[in-house]
């Protein structure tokens, strides 16, 4: 496979199963892949039990230029093994690089390099942990931890360029939290040179930060528009086109546009309109990154917002006492109904232990979530400063939509 020179870092490529005209791109693609691509028919496969939805798509990128898929994000393996098998065979039919997946651990990590103009490129891509990541003797997609700092630092003696592709973020927000700026940067003091963020499905800041280039999210590059028109930063991304030539490292922060023509829909270079208040969003998204405490009282709004819409119903947090004793009366009587009339309605009881149980597990090993819960129990508990002001407020009132 011939690569570029330049390299066109892109969001989410989650089209379901809408026809994709080719691409007109001119520079190597580097594709989150988001859920697996299988051949109409995902009832010859089984669904891995989580509590979300489950993706799969139809079709791949088709484009002047072959290039690269990150494979590391929380919809790859819903369904399951079979259906990663024929991804990986759909991928490489088509001529691509992949990255990000595999049969266990060691190989859903392995660092994926290849040359270009002269080059070794070194790429790593994880996902913080969510369903579907790969254990020592399970396959899956190669989950965000320590490991990767070190194998950073030994592909900086081995390549010329480090891009590390990540899966993390608290959906539909338009920056990352405090802990997840530092946990980026620091992929750059280990040694890489671009951190290629997705997950948000927004488009979010980026910053230079040490001679590195960090984008928190890039956003949806090419989705299905029945189910993202309702969100105004839903049907475009941003989409940097990176020059791998000799010198300080250089970027154009392009923007693309899903366009959506009925029975096909593409994705296009967005026009100097669109480009200018696209970049009027994004230069808005920067700001708080220079700005720590701002970046803290944004946080804690989407947090605490975050909390009251759901997760403390999730959770059972702050219910009454009178509710809990009610609850709890409820729980005593329904064993002894259980026993009494030896009713057997196990399956449907358990499958809502089971989803009860997925939904918890999530909560607390996804770091996005974990994040969002122990913060607004700060602010809540008066551990943490509230640094909530009227200008965080106006500022998530503006970009936090819901559908």
């Amino acid at each position: 496979m011939r690569l570029m020179d330049k390299i066109k870092l892109t969001g989410d490529w989650a089209p379901s199963s809408r026809k994709v005209e080719k691409l007109d791109f001119d520079e190597t693609l580097v594709v989150n892949l988001e859920g697996p691509v299988l051949d109409h028919n995902a009832n010859n496969h089984s669904r891995l039990k989580k509590a979300g939805p489950s993706l799969f798509h139809t079709s791949l990128p088709k484009s002047k230029q072959k290039g690269i898929f990150t494979l590391a994000n929380n919809h790859f393996f819903d369904y399951g093994q079979s259906g990663y098998d024929e991804t990986i065979k759909n991928i490489e039919t088509q001529g691509w690089l992949y990255v990000g997946a595999g049969l266990n651990r060691d190989h859903a990590t392995k660092p994926l390099v290849f040359e270009s103009s002269g080059k070794k490129i070194g790429i790593l891509a994880r996902c913080e942990i969510q369903f579907g990541v790969a254990q020592e003797n399970k396959p899956g997609v190669a989950g965000f931890d320590a490991t990767v700092y070190d194998q950073i630092r030994k592909l900086k003696n081995e390549t010329d360029f480090i891009i590390v592709s990540v899966h993390a973020a608290a959906e539909m927000l338009p920056w990352p939290s405090p802990h997840r700026q530092d946990t980026w940067r620091a992929l750059i003091d280990a040694g890489a040179d671009v951190v290629h963020g997705h997950h948000a499905h927004v488009p979010q800041g980026w910053e230079v930060y040490r001679g590195g280039l960090i984008f928190y999210g890039l956003g949806n590059f090419c989705v299905d528009p029945g189910k993202w028109a309702w969100h105004p930063n839903g049907l475009w991304s941003l989409s940097p086109v990176i020059s791998l030539s000799d010198g300080p490292l250089a970027m154009s922060p392009v923007t693309t546009v899903v366009e959506d023509y009925g029975q096909v829909m593409t994705v296009r270079a967005s026009t100097k309109d669109e480009f200018e208040s696209h970049r009027e969003y994004l230069d808005e998204c920067k700001r708080p990154l220079a700005d720590r405490v701002f970046l803290e009282g944004l946080w804690q709004e989407a947090a605490m917002r975050m909390y009251d819409a759901y997760y403390a119903d999730w959770l059972g947090f702050d219910v009454p006492v009178t509710k809990l004793l009610y609850r709890s009366l409820r729980k005593t009587l329904g064993a002894i109904k259980h026993q009494t009339l030896k009713k057997n309605r196990s399956d449907t009881r358990e499958s809502r232990l089971q989803f009860g149980h997925l939904l918890r597990y999530h909560l607390f090993a996804c770091e996005s979530h974990n994040d969002a819960i122990s913060t607004a129990l700060g602010v809540l508990s008066g551990e943490v400063a509230d640094l909530r002001t009227d200008a965080t407020s106006a500022m998530l009132e503006r970009h936090l939509i819901n559908p």
